[in-house]
């Protein structure tokens, strides 16, 4: 869910904050768009905005509105952008869908399947594409989608100030095809969520509008706490902040019947001096490098750092250290023009002084142990992994890419630039391969071609980009047809001179279902390749630990099951109120299955988003956890799992606008007592619960609609 480039060029340009007049507005009207949905919808006066606005009640704004048609005078093939400014009024944060239909004929839109299992749009109406934005809530925002993301070539819509997270899915879309716009309101979920909207404006725009003016009063304090908000807990101030952080006791043993590197000395197998995989007869477990029965419960992200960007939001803050500040300077960080702060740094400096980051290091290490945490997860301080002598897996950087991109981030794998940037990926676990505390590496994180079902070689025809897979297609194809021409014409519907043809074109539909076909069958020469040949580099540097593959946000097509043939073991992010379909995924796969992140989120304390899964409160993400976890671990095949994340995301949002309460601890590096009790008693029971000695616990909760992004 992580790591993504791009984002500071359109929060340069917005920041800017420099006029825009120059460019042509198309002005959506608000009368006709509340005199489509027969008065539910309604223009009135505004208390926030000048003027009228389109007020959105919880039920429509949930059902949508519909905010063009074909036939309405906006051209969509004459703009840049699509922008509207909007207030949400509850205090929770906003989540805005924006949905584009395109005319269907011999192709149906597939399902638009969102992380968390959500489908955009209605049984009855599929949207091609759409994008769901995120919003701070009861704050005036500007959101803007930049029309090119229709392509379907990114994932990540780059942050406009007060604007969250914003992601698209689904097919390319020409804007030529669009035949209607809808917006769709959330998080809607009655009683417990029933969201109110001001939309002020609605037009397409060739520029970025002019950046708001700054607000009055500030809303975040200098401990980095949402001020207009109270909960049990809340800071009341620095002296309070030290205070309960001193009330904090660190126990540093580890269950008695666990080894040194956190396995169950009541089972034990041959050791090998490394971590590996090993089935008894009944169940998949990891073993430690001495021999012991291991399952991985661990924590993603442990680090002193949960920083998020500041440009064109400065007024949003209480305060806000000057660039060089000699003492809380280092929480301060610009880098290619974007301004990050973190008041989990501030935060430590004010409550260790100097010496913060190795307190921060003990005090870390102390509260994993203390709730009986066996894994440093992934994205975590290797620094602290490596120092605290605990296991850990380990994230390789830079998986290996090309100049061409065939989609989205998928590479040229024919090309001999992929397998020359193999080999220097692999070098990089030169440093570890003989680390007997290093679980195992993950290749990469969540793959953004395996967003949603895509026919990778059909999406290489998008546009007339040259490149050698697409060269190696043609062969194949040819070969497929035994040079045929006219055997591959009728197969295709086409009317080609040569194979070579296909070169040059594109191709907005499956000309034929049998191209469909074709395309997809090619499409697993690519993952396999894919797959194949940064492994053979990284089997070639260090066979001692195990290859944990790729983290996949999801199984969005049966392509991921070719992905995984090389793999130790199969990585998954499983977010929901009990793990994925593991049985399922390790009888495809004949793999143990780890999962790489869950959380569940609430919206009761500091922050005003659940995170991917949401539950009602703080009682109900103790209660989440340890139904997920137990119910994960008596599973025969599940050897690993492992929570996202350590602490809170700031309010403002991460790099990518995430702001959720999904930490184990809080900014302020205090504990959530609820959650913390709750891993502390479930961990102590995972190898019993696996055994088969005890029931594992099972909890009956409200699964909320997630509000996310």
């Amino acid at each position: 869910m992580k790591i993504w480039i791009g984002i500071g060029l359109l929060l340069m340009l917005i920041t800017a904050c420099s006029p825009q007049d120059d460019g042509k507005v198309q002005t959506f009207d608000l009368d006709k768009i509340a005199a489509r949905h027969s008065g539910k919808t309604t223009v009135a006066e505004s208390n926030v905005f000048e003027g009228k606005t389109l007020q959105i009640s919880p039920e429509d704004g949930h059902n949508g509105i519909i905010i063009w048609e074909k036939g309405d005078k906006q051209d969509w093939t004459k703009a840049n952008y699509l922008v509207f400014e909007i207030y949400g009024k509850k205090e929770f944060s906003g989540v805005i869908n924006i949905e584009f239909y395109k005319e269907m004929k011999d192709f149906k839109a597939e399902k638009i399947v969102l992380q968390s299992g959500e489908i955009s749009g209605t049984e009855e109406d599929q949207p091609w594409i759409s994008s769901l934005m995120g919003i701070l809530p009861r704050l005036k925002t500007q959101v803007v989608f930049p029309l090119s993301y229709l392509d379907a070539q990114n994932l990540f819509v780059p942050r406009s100030p007060r604007q969250l997270k914003g992601t698209v899915s689904g097919n390319r879309l020409d804007p030529d095809d669009i035949i209607k716009v809808v917006l769709r309101f959330g998080p809607y979920y009655d009683p417990y969520f029933l969201p109110e909207y001001e939309v002020a404006s609605i037009s397409v725009t060739d520029s970025i509008p002019e950046a708001y003016p700054p607000i009055e009063t500030p809303i975040v304090d200098k401990l980095g706490q949402w001020k207009d908000k109270e909960w049990s807990g809340k800071l009341k101030g620095e002296e309070d902040m030290i205070a309960r952080n001193k009330a904090l006791e660190n126990e540093l043993k580890m269950p008695a019947d666990w080894s040194r590197y956190g396995g169950w000395t009541e089972k034990r197998f041959a050791a090998t001096g490394f971590f590996r995989t090993h089935h008894d007869g009944n169940r998949w477990w990891l073993v430690d490098p001495e021999g012991y029965a291991f399952l991985s419960t661990g924590v993603d992200c442990i680090s002193h750092a949960s920083s998020g960007p500041v440009n064109g939001i400065e007024d949003l803050f209480d305060w806000l250290p000057e660039p060089g500040d000699p003492v809380f300077g280092e929480a301060l960080n610009t880098n290619r023009n974007r301004q990050s702060m973190d008041f989990y740094i501030t935060n430590l400096i004010r409550l260790y002084g100097e010496e913060w980051k190795g307190k921060w290091t003990s005090t870390t290490e102390g509260l994993m142990r203390k709730f009986r945490f066996n894994t440093v997860g992934n994205w975590s301080s290797l620094e602290f992994a490596r120092e605290s002598k605990i296991p850990y897996v380990l994230q390789l950087n830079s998986f290996p890419s090309t100049e061409v991109l065939l989609y989205r981030d998928f590479p040229d794998v024919f090309s001999t630039e992929y397998q020359t940037n193999s080999v220097k990926f692999a070098g990089q676990l030169t440093t570890y391969k003989n680390d007997p505390y290093m679980v195992g590496y993950f290749l990469r994180n969540e793959p953004q071609w395996a967003f949603g079902y895509h026919n990778l070689a059909y999406e290489m025809f998008a546009t007339n980009q040259q490149s050698v897979t697409k060269d190696e297609f043609i062969k194949w194809v040819s070969a497929r047809y035994n040079q045929d021409i006219t055997a591959f014409n009728n197969a295709w519907e086409l009317d080609l001179k040569g194979f070579d043809n296909l070169k040059s074109m594109t191709f907005k539909e499956y000309p034929s279902a049998t191209a469909d076909k074709d395309f997809y069958e090619f499409s697993t020469i690519m993952v396999k390749m894919y797959v194949d040949i940064p492994c053979d580099e990284v089997g070639k540097v260090d066979n001692n630990h195990l290859n944990l593959g790729m983290r996949y946000a999801w199984l969005s097509s049966d392509l991921l099951y070719k992905a995984g043939e090389r793999f130790d073991i199969f990585s998954i992010n499983g977010y929901g109120i009990n793990p994925p379909p593991t049985e399922e995924i390790a009888r495809i796969s004949g793999k143990p299955i780890m999962i790489g992140e869950f959380h569940h989120g609430a919206v009761d304390r500091a922050l005003p988003a659940t995170g991917i899964i949401g539950v009602l409160s703080q009682e109900d993400r103790a209660a989440a956890y340890r139904n997920y976890i137990e119910q994960g671990f008596a599973r025969p095949e599940l050897v690993g799992m492992h929570y996202f994340q350590w602490v809170d995301q700031p309010y403002y949002g991460r790099f990518d606008g995430e702001n959720y309460n999904i930490g184990v601890v809080t900014s302020a590096n205090l504990p959530y007592p609820e959650l913390t009790e709750a891993m502390t008693l479930t961990n102590e029971r995972i190898y019993k619960v696996a055994s088969g000695e005890v029931e594992p616990y099972k909890a009956n909760l409200v699964n909320i609609p997630p509000i996310h992004y």
